[in-house]
């Protein structure tokens, strides 16, 4: 995506977070997690051994930045 600084929230880390500390320390769903920004994500998922379905996350969604495309950008 281009970023190269810190990000305030990831919801692809925080949902591999999640499922590693379910696998390693057995911790259940749904866990609770408090990224960089301080609003709550929560990953839900179902277990069995070391297989993960139905994997969702929980949290605050809000709009950072805004843009528009110049009609000659899609020339």
């Amino acid at each position: 995506r281009g970023v190269e600084d810190e990000t305030l929230a990831c919801g692809t880390g925080s949902i591999a977070s999640a499922l590693v500390a379910s696998l390693v320390t057995k911790v259940e769903s749904p866990v609770m997690l408090l990224p960089q920004s301080g609003l709550p994500l929560t990953v839900h998922f179902a277990s069995r051994g070391d297989s993960f379905t139905d994997v969702y996350l929980q949290g605050d969604a809000r709009a950072v930045y805004e843009g528009r495309m110049l009609p000659d950008a899609w020339r």
